[in-house]
């Protein structure tokens, strides 16, 4: 806040704020003369705040509410011109966090009610990012509903919308996650007893986190919701989601801030709880479907598996094993298991390559590897897991070179399964290393 708190910088301000006003009060003077009024008055409570403080940013946010009226008011006219004005003022005032938290939550309603009326949609995402970045005075449920509203605007019918939309929320949930690591930076030195997450219950657990950690648990547990068709608990407006969208969201979360599930008890708990029991389910599709199989005399057809899905998920699953194993043993195994029946013949060609991509990331890590064969082949009446990737590979990179001749038996070289060769046989090499 260095650069926006200098004396130039807050005369600037200043100069720009009764511009904008001025400029809100000429473009309503006919059709709009309460909005005129209004700006009118913002005026006069500008140069008297300027007037009365020696510290005017801090003067100007106490009275955020105040200062934003006149502007929530022109958005309210939904003229375009008007509303453009309004957006790039608040804008502004966000940029100098001169906004207060009573202020925030009610331009966010603002910005709802422009969503709902879809106006200015790619300015109302633009000022979202810029008042969710600049400052953390927006939590729960005004935090929820600008989150809302970014999702909603990523289901519009307009591409361009649609697109920047889906990287609002991307960079959305990404601010939600770096304030719980600033929050937990700024609490390290302080030793606090944790609190045991009592019971199966999701929700009861939100009241042992600070304000940020709990937006973000909030947010992570309805991604999960959302992801398995269910109702948000948090998210409350979310008319529609895309199963392949939220699983990036959370592979995103997972991969870039595994700190936090690891600090947290109460984010370990939506790992083991959530997470895993998801992933085992959405997988349910690529365990039961056997290429070539006839489904005719089967009373109930199985689902084929669906690529777009298949690949974020097996991108999850290689986030837990790689940032999570040492807290999720067990699910880790089953995960591991899955990765060699994707490996199977009878599996289709691109379940089979994904899966060995997936392999491919763990073995990159002999730590990791070393810490299976000691988890699970050096038990007694544990699965064989290293040894069972081994001989899956194996058996991968000879079906590679070997198709069925057309009309016999016999088996003739393939000459595409040259161009998985090096790949496997790394995976191999690194496996038996």
């Amino acid at each position: 806040m260095s650069g926006t708190s200098s004396p130039e910088a807050v005369k600037k301000l200043l100069e720009n704020m009764q511009g904008d006003l001025r400029g809100l009060s000429l473009e309503c003077r006919k059709k709009f003369p309460p909005v005129k009024e209004a700006a009118e008055s913002g005026i006069i409570k500008v140069k008297t705040i300027a007037a009365r403080n020696t510290d005017i940013l801090a003067a100007l946010k106490e009275n955020s509410s105040e200062v934003v009226q006149p502007f929530l008011m022109g958005c309210g006219t939904k003229e375009p011109k008007i509303t453009q004005l309004c957006l790039a003022a608040i804008q502004r005032l966000m940029s100098h966090e001169v906004v207060s938290e009573a202020a925030a939550g009610n331009i966010i309603n603002m910005l709802w009610q422009l969503m709902e009326n879809s106006l200015e949609e790619l300015k109302l995402l633009q000022t979202v990012l810029v008042l969710l970045t600049t400052n953390t005075v927006v939590h729960d449920e005004a935090l929820s509903k600008a989150i809302v509203l970014c999702f909603r605007l990523h289901f519009t019918k307009d591409n361009i919308t649609n697109n920047t939309a889906a990287a609002t929320v991307r960079q959305v949930v990404t601010v939600v996650f770096e304030r719980v690591v600033a929050e937990d930076e700024r609490y390290k030195d302080i030793i606090e007893q944790p609190v045991a997450v009592q019971g199966n219950s999701n929700r009861r657990s939100v009241s042992t986190l600070k304000p940020c950690a709990k937006d973000a648990y909030m947010l992570f547990q309805d991604l999960c919701q959302l992801v398995n068709a269910d109702a948000p608990y948090w998210l409350v407006g979310m008319t529609e989601m895309t199963r392949t969208f939220g699983l990036e969201l959370l592979e995103s979360v997972l991969n870039d801030f595994p700190q936090v599930f690891l600090q947290h008890q109460e984010f370990s708990f939506l790992l083991k709880e959530r997470v895993c029991p998801l992933v085992i389910k959405l997988f349910s599709p690529n365990i039961k479907f056997r290429q070539g199989s006839s489904t005719s005399s089967s009373p109930a057809p199985v689902e084929k598996p669906y690529f777009p899905i298949c690949m974020r998920l097996l991108r999850v699953v290689s986030v837990l094993i790689k940032q999570f194993y040492s807290l999720l043993v067990t699910e880790c195994e089953i995960f591991l298991s899955l990765l060699v029946k994707f490996l199977d013949a009878d599996k289709p060609q691109w379940l089979r390559a994904v899966a060995v991509e997936s392999i491919h990331r763990l073995c990159v890590q002999p730590q990791l590897l070393r810490s299976f064969c000691q988890s699970y082949d050096m038990k007694q009446h544990s699965t064989k897991v290293f040894r069972d990737i081994v001989n899956a590979l194996g058996s991968f990179i000879q079906s590679l070179f070997l198709v069925p001749s057309t009309g016999n038996t016999s088996v003739t070289p393939n000459q595409t399964g040259k161009a998985f060769f090096s790949v496997c046989l790394q995976e191999s090499t690194l496996l038996y290393c």
